[in-house]
């Protein structure tokens, strides 16, 4: 009698493994597709975390427009290179290029648009050289830092009158300290703005907004190729030509910049200060826009921007940007609204 032998024909065999290729093949795709879908989802994210410390930065910039400019320069003159650079009028506190068919450039000039630890800080001085303590390191003056002292005037005196060169006095340093510009009666109170931590080539800080080309400032490699990096570019005072550059937001492909100007009560649109000058802008400015286009997350080949052209600006001001040989990207419009706080006072 023949005993039956177990186990598997080959057939059976051939069939078992082509049933474990087919479910590790489903499992792969599966586990890849999640793996691109995961890829996509952590560069929006990174997007929108960007967009939100980096925008927040330049709506902080935007807001101190202004903040510790002299308004009569008392004589001084200085050098400021282009674009927009000045020489003997009081600086103006923001100025912008708008070049056809093309991104904006903006500049600001304010105290507190400086990279130094100095940059912003402000204190009070009454006779004596009393300068008012607010009792914290991070908002006190140092010792050493270049600070300018302005005096407020009144309705009947020139206001915000620069006491100091242009070249800044140091805080806290016996015989170039700031006790040549406390003010003898004891009733007033000037002011001293915190500029730098080295000698001042102009009575302020400047900051300069704009797409950055490749050459300039690296873009990143997922950025699709109609982009740059907006950057902040911080005038030095070492060097009237040097920018330290601060990345603030990737993969920019545009930036508008729409201005709302007082006119007789009315508020009036425009893309331009023209000739304004810094009074002009101190009384008519109202409000300032800032509107940027910006690539979110990676390409993603399965996805499809609806959109051929997209719209950047406002209130009439607009500028028409092609996407149509970018619909793999997803594109996202930020806008920046602020009215001034710091002009008129």
């Amino acid at each position: 009698m023949k005993r039956r032998e177990s186990g598997f024909s080959l057939l059976e065999l051939i069939i078992a493994l082509a049933i474990v290729a087919v479910v590790l093949a489903a499992a792969s795709t599966f586990f890849i597709s999640v793996l691109k879908q995961y890829k996509v989802q952590t560069k929006i994210t990174e997007s929108n975390v960007e967009g939100i410390l980096g925008l927040e930065l330049l709506r902080q910039d935007l807001e101190s427009l202004g903040f510790g400019l002299p308004w009569d320069l008392n004589g001084f003159t200085y050098n400021e290179p282009n674009p927009l650079g000045v020489s003997s009028e009081p600086p103006r506190a923001v100025g912008s290029l708008n070049p056809t068919d093309n991104s904006d450039y903006l500049i600001i000039r304010s105290a507190r648009v400086g990279l130094a630890d100095a940059a912003g800080k402000w204190t009070m001085l009454r006779a004596g050289a009393v300068t008012r303590d607010w009792g914290s390191a991070e908002e006190n003056l140092a010792s050493g830092d270049y600070a300018i002292v302005l005096s407020p005037g009144s309705l009947s005196t020139d206001q915000r009158v620069l006491l100091t060169p242009g070249s800044g006095s140091r805080f806290g340093i016996a015989g170039a300290d700031l006790t040549a510009y406390d003010p003898s009666d004891e009733f007033n109170t000037n002011i001293v703005y915190g500029i730098d931590n080295d000698t001042l080539k102009r009575p302020f800080n400047r900051a300069d907004y704009y797409i950055a080309e490749n050459t300039v400032y690296t873009t990143p490699r997922h950025c699709a190729s109609n982009t740059g990096v907006l950057v902040k570019a911080v005038m030095a005072h070492d060097d009237p030509g040097t920018r330290d550059l601060l990345p603030l937001l990737d993969c920019v492909a545009d930036m508008q910049v729409v201005y709302g100007l007082d006119n007789n009560g009315v508020v009036g649109w425009s893309d331009t200060l023209g000739t304004r000058t810094a009074a002009d802008i101190r009384t008519q400015l109202m409000e300032l826009r800032v509107h940027i286009l910006a690539q979110v997350g990676q390409r993603d080949g399965s996805y499809a921007y609806p959109y051929d052209n997209v719209s950047v600006g406002s209130e009439g001001f607009t500028r028409s940007v092609p996407l149509s040989a970018y619909k793999n990207y997803r594109w996202k419009v930020y806008t920046i609204v602020v009215k001034p706080k710091n002009l008129a006072h």
